[in-house]
């Protein structure tokens, strides 16, 4: 890519601690914040997505980010600009091509 000036970053998952009972413990702390790879984030103008059952979904970022980056739909991403959080959400689509070394999220 030739403009990235943005850092991509995402939300690693706590482990799962359990009480005496053996029941899961709720812990509503963030987890650590990793970086991933350089990238570009746009505000989302138009684009909409129609899902199978009807509804609609209106991302309000777009990232495109260098390389093969392995994200998954539902987990928790920020783009950083000189260290201020410029976009923070849930990664609803996530694109990776076979011929150009980029990936696409929509959040």
């Amino acid at each position: 890519m030739y403009y990235a000036p943005h850092i991509l970053q995402k939300q690693s998952a706590k482990a799962v601690t359990y009480d005496g009972y053996g029941r899961a413990v709720r812990d509503d702390s963030a987890g650590e914040w990793d970086t991933v790879c350089r990238c570009r984030c746009d505000r989302n103008g138009t684009k909409e997505f129609k899902t199978d059952n009807g509804g609609v979904y209106r991302p309000d970022f777009h990232i495109v980010c260098e390389g093969n980056v392995e994200l998954e739909a539902g987990m928790r991403v920020r783009c950083l600009d000189n260290g201020e959080v410029k976009a923070e959400g849930v990664v609803y689509r996530p694109q990776t091509y076979n011929l150009l070394p980029y990936t696409e999220v929509w959040i």
